[in-house]
């Protein structure tokens, strides 16, 4: 809080001083202040009266919900670099920044905008001793999991305040914004022109649930907002007209009371009341919005985004679980990755400490993650003599089990291709990606054929492995057909040259006169 400082007024008969509010009596750098927003009765007073050296008396209004508004260097705010290179000032960046920009705060927590989540939504302001402007927005927009800082410049800025303030003062300022996400995917742009009008329209002292203000200002603030949104080409357009009434201190950088409303039927209707307060003992409320709405898995990056705006209220410290299994997290807006599809269930837990005992509350929406790639198949693909798992997801590991006894693992049998031993059986196979982990269906295999010879027949196939040609050596046997198949059980060649083929394993199947045996090859 600034310090009292003499000034030079005059007194009226009541003894209430009417005071000149300046900009050095604007919030500094680094300057917080807690501030309440009133419970819905507290809409209802009247707060278009006014007057000359009036009592303004507001006693009644009850905190429903606070925050603390912090103003900040805007170097720090991280929209620096990207407005010094989209301005093409490289080499003298600090310079021009803060000739523009010399006070910044955050606008809002999030919003989403086409499915384009935007968040962090800082206010980069000027302040003089004439005049505060807003002149710049900031914001980080997520797009493909990776959040990314863009700036949007008023081409007129919005001149909030003409300083000093005194009483009936009268001005009308207009301002222009155009917003466009084209860019960053979103086919978005959005257009506002309009007039800022503020009317100093009374002076006296104001009471609130706070305590007395013996010396304020009173101002009436009229934005009339022309807003086109342009989506996918196609314009929407609307005007927006809203109120505000707010009273200000010389002790306090912002109004000690501020009403935002609308004109409906020649009448004020209050939507919101926040006002300068202590810190008080609420209800903690927790609750969040994420985007998009379905996040899909992205098998070249190997995970799935989800960006979460943190609503809550009434809170010292927050929590996020993801559902998925990994770390808690502390961030107020924060982006996570998944690693595999699914339902998941994301609890948000927040906490005031300043009440004795905490008051803790907790909300948990369930957040799907879609796989419309199939990147997560389970499918097995089955040939005459092997089973392949269709998943060829980076890192995915493979442990082929037998369903005929019980999914006990099959030892050894860890690759994407399984050939089974050469007996009937149903097979699975069980799939590790990112350590989550699924079970495909069982499948039948029935092999190649079944062997009617005793497999330490004399039957060899040489040279083992071969560069092309192979022959069989056999004394007792005759030999009625060979045919080669590769691991997936599709038919090769019925002959035994190998030479037009690709290296690996191959199956031979050899039927002779007293039935069929099978023999592996390798091709080198």
């Amino acid at each position: 809080m600034k310090k009292i400082t003499l000034l030079l007024c005059f007194f009226t008969t009541a003894g209430f001083a009417q005071i000149s509010y300046l900009s050095s009596d604007y919030a500094l750098q680094n300057e917080s202040f807690l501030v309440s927003t009133a419970t819905a009765p507290g809409l209802t007073l009247d707060f278009v009266q006014t007057g000359t050296n009036f009592n303004w008396n507001y006693s009644t209004l009850a905190p429903a919900t606070q925050e603390t508004i912090t103003y900040q260097n805007p170097n720090n705010a991280g929209y620096k670099n990207i407005w010094c290179l989209l301005n093409g000032f490289i080499f003298n960046c600090n310079t021009q920044f803060n000739n523009n920009f010399n006070l910044a705060t955050k606008l809002t927590n999030g919003l989403q905008i086409q499915g384009f989540g935007v968040s962090n939504v800082i206010d980069h302001l000027k302040i003089s001793p004439t005049l505060l402007e807003d002149k710049m927005i900031g914001a980080s927009i997520t797009v493909n999991g990776t959040s990314v800082p863009f700036v949007a410049s008023y081409q007129t800025s919005d001149k909030i305040y003409q300083f000093p303030i005194n009483y009936n003062d009268n001005y009308t300022n207009n301002f222009a914004l155009n917003v466009d996400l084209t860019s960053f995917g979103a086919a978005v742009q959005y257009a506002s022109t309009g007039q800022r009008t503020n009317l100093v329209e009374g002076w006296g002292s104001l009471t609130t649930s706070f305590g007395t203000f013996p010396n304020v200002l009173k101002m009436k603030t009229t934005v009339v907002n022309n807003v086109t949104v342009t989506a996918n080409g196609t314009p929407t357009q609307n005007t927006v007209t809203t109120v505000s009434y707010k009273w200000f201190d010389k002790d306090y950088g912002i109004p000690v009371l501020q009403v935002d409303g609308n004109v409906v039927a020649n009448q004020f209707v209050a939507n919101t009341v926040t006002y300068f307060d202590i810190q008080r003992c609420l209800t903690p409320n927790a609750a969040f919005a994420f985007f998009p709405l379905a996040s899909d898995f992205n098998s070249t990056n190997n995970n799935a985004s989800v960006s979460f705006i943190n609503a809550s209220s009434n809170y010292d410290t927050l929590s996020w679980n993801f559902g998925d299994g990994s770390a808690a997290s502390t961030a107020v807006n924060p982006t996570h990755n998944y690693s595999c599809p699914g339902v998941k269930q994301v609890t948000l837990t927040v906490t005031n400490a300043f009440c004795n005992p905490d008051q803790i509350d907790t909300i948990t929406i369930p957040v799907t993650i879609t796989d419309t790639q199939n990147a997560f198949t389970t499918n097995v693909t089955v040939g005459n003599a092997s089973l392949l798992a269709d998943r060829t997801l980076t890192g995915t590991t493979y442990q082929w089990l037998d369903c005929d006894n019980n999914n006990q693992p099959i030892p050894n049998a860890t690759s994407q291709i399984f050939t089974p031993p050469l007996v009937n059986g149903n097979y699975a196979v069980q799939l590790t990606t990112n350590g989550c982990v699924s079970v495909s269906s069982c499948y039948s295999l029935i092999p190649l054929a079944t062997v009617t010879l005793d497999e330490n027949s004399s039957v060899i196939l040489f040279p083992n492995p071969t560069k092309g040609k192979i022959f069989i050596s056999n004394d007792e046997l005759v030999i009625n057909e060979v045919s080669v198949y590769n691991v997936l059980g599709g038919l090769v060649t019925k002959t035994l040259d190998l030479t037009g083929q690709a290296k690996g394993l191959y199956i031979v199947k050899i039927t002779t006169d007293r039935g069929s045996i099978i023999r592996k090859i390798s091709k080198e």
